[in-house]
């Protein structure tokens, strides 16, 4: 039991140490690809849309010296209480463009939050590494939707008992589509999606407690949003639709969506102040709310941000004060989870290359010199040398030549048996009774004439060797009664020879 114990707690240890050395190597990475152009010296400036019911918001606006700089507020009504169809919302894109000057600037478009699932879910701290695909594989356990039909993106949110704390944000991929090819039919390629209402929440957070722990609300004629903030975070968020006209009850529908985070924040320590963005005639809400609320109106924006961005426009607003906030993790519902490639800061490249520059004209110049005096020299030497050389490759081809030949040689002997071996063979196979008179060797046969006291012994013999076959009398065999001898004339094949085709 104690070996179990202490393995437990040596595997919770590493996993602390793990989750830290990755909060160190991420902290470094950012530091090492901090662009010191974009946004310090060169301004970056951003385009934020929010799609309503019957109107569209812009603001605009730049992030210059490190410092964000709003240069602007308006909104596009439209008629009908139904949200912008997709040609009226690339229009009134292009049109904004065109009113603030804003061509080339990145464009942030934040969408209902109704259109949006929002889960708080676990996985195991064992995925961290790929947790991107974890999420794409367990999508449609953790929501309705196929990976393949929604668009969606997440923020691990804390790590605890080996267990990953996500938020998860998605949506249905064939509502945004209408409108991103509405866009791409104008140009225009937004840089990043997501819910208004985080937009909202950074605002909130922003210009709230120092912690950023804040509770805002937007409230419409027909409903309402809002979200919770913790430490600058964005940690949940709700909305709902008012079932009529009497302010005071949908107030009271919007307490009982903010009764348990007031509560959870209360548990925690925290008293976060409630934000609210009403539409005319929600007066007094603190009375019904039961917390200290703050109302966002045009003054405060003013005082703010200096800009003349009113309470109609706190959404875009919102969605711009996020774009230009750097370091923070911003929901991309377009990117699927992915993690952008980050750029290579080009300030850092060409300050390196103008001082490797700056070398190179210092200490390549006398190197070059003396490669150059070097090369000289060797030019000389093969020159002297150019005699010798000739003479040396003249012997490569007499040797060449040379080998050439006894190459032929050998495979002229390999082609065909010597006629030297084939007499030691007959020589070796005959008996000494056996004397010859003629022989004939081609490169297939062998014919022989001679005397023998018996030519029938002959055959045998010459079948025995393995350098003869197929042995027989050419012609017949003669008595010749004065020596008391056979004559006799023998034909045979050489064995192992193959004809040439």
């Amino acid at each position: 039991m104690k070996l179990i114990g202490a393995m437990i707690s040596w595997k919770e240890n590493f996993s602390v140490i793990a989750a830290r050395a990755r909060k160190i190597a991420d902290s470094i990475c950012k530091a090492l690809s901090f662009n010191v152009v974009e946004g310090v010296i060169i301004p970056k400036r951003f385009l934020s849309i929010t799609l309503g019911k019957g109107s569209v918001a812009a603001a605009y606006g730049m992030l210059f010296l490190s410092r964000p700089r709003i240069r602007g507020c308006k909104r596009y009504s439209f008629d009908g209480a139904r949200y912008v169809q997709p040609e009226n919302l690339a229009s009134t894109i292009s049109l904004a463009i065109d009113e603030f000057g804003a061509r080339g600037a990145e464009i942030v478009i934040g969408i209902p939050r109704e259109w949006v699932m929002i889960r708080s879910v676990e996985l195991p701290a064992a995925v961290r590494d790929n947790v991107a695909s974890a999420v794409a594989f367990e999508l449609d356990r953790l929501t309705p939707l196929h990976p393949s039909e929604a668009m969606y993106d997440f923020m691990i949110r804390d790590e605890e008992n080996n267990k990953l704390h996500i938020l998860l944000m998605a949506t249905r991929a064939d509502i945004l589509r209408p409108y991103l090819q509405a866009l791409r039919g104008k140009g225009i390629e937004p840089s990043r999606i997501a819910p208004a209402v985080t937009g909202l929440g950074t605002l909130c957070s922003m210009i709230g407690d120092k912690d950023g722990s804040a509770l805002c609300v937007s409230i419409s004629d027909s409903g309402y949003e809002g979200c919770a903030m913790k430490k600058g975070a964005f940690v949940a968020s709700f909305c709902g639709n008012f079932p009529g006209g009497d302010h005071e009850k949908n107030l009271s529908l919007v307490k009982e969506e903010l009764t348990p985070f007031l509560e959870e924040f209360k548990g925690e320590g925290l008293a976060p102040i409630v934000f609210f963005n009403a539409a005319p005639g929600y007066t007094a809400p603190e009375r019904i709310i039961g917390a200290p609320v703050r109302i966002l109106n045009n003054e405060s924006m003013k005082t703010m941000f200096k800009t003349d961005c009113d309470e109609n426009n706190i959404e875009p607003l919102g969605g711009l004060l996020e774009a230009l906030r750097t370091g923070t993790k911003r929901f991309d519902l377009a990117g699927k989870g992915r993690e952008k490639t980050r750029k290579a800061p080009m300030a850092v490249t060409v300050v390196l290359l103008a001082f490797i520059a700056a070398t190179l004209a210092v200490y390549v110049v006398a190197p070059v010199e003396m490669e150059k005096r070097r090369l000289q020299a060797i030019e000389y030497q093969i020159k002297a040398l150019k005699g010798e050389v000739k003479k040396v490759e003249a012997l490569k081809r007499e040797a060449a030549t040379i080998e050439a030949e006894i190459a032929q040689i050998n495979e002229f002997k390999e082609s065909r048996p010597m006629t030297l071996h084939v007499l030691r063979e007959l020589t070796k196979v005959l008996p000494k009774s056996v004397w010859l008179v003629r022989s004939k060797i081609t490169d297939e046969k062998v014919e022989i004439e001679g005397y023998a006291s018996s030519a029938t012994e002959t055959l045998p013999k010459l079948e025995q060797s393995d350098l003869f076959k197929k042995a027989e009398f050419s012609s017949p065999t003669t008595r010749d009664t004065r020596q008391n001898v056979d004559r006799f004339a023998v034909r045979m094949e050489i064995e192992g020879y193959e004809k040439k085709k």
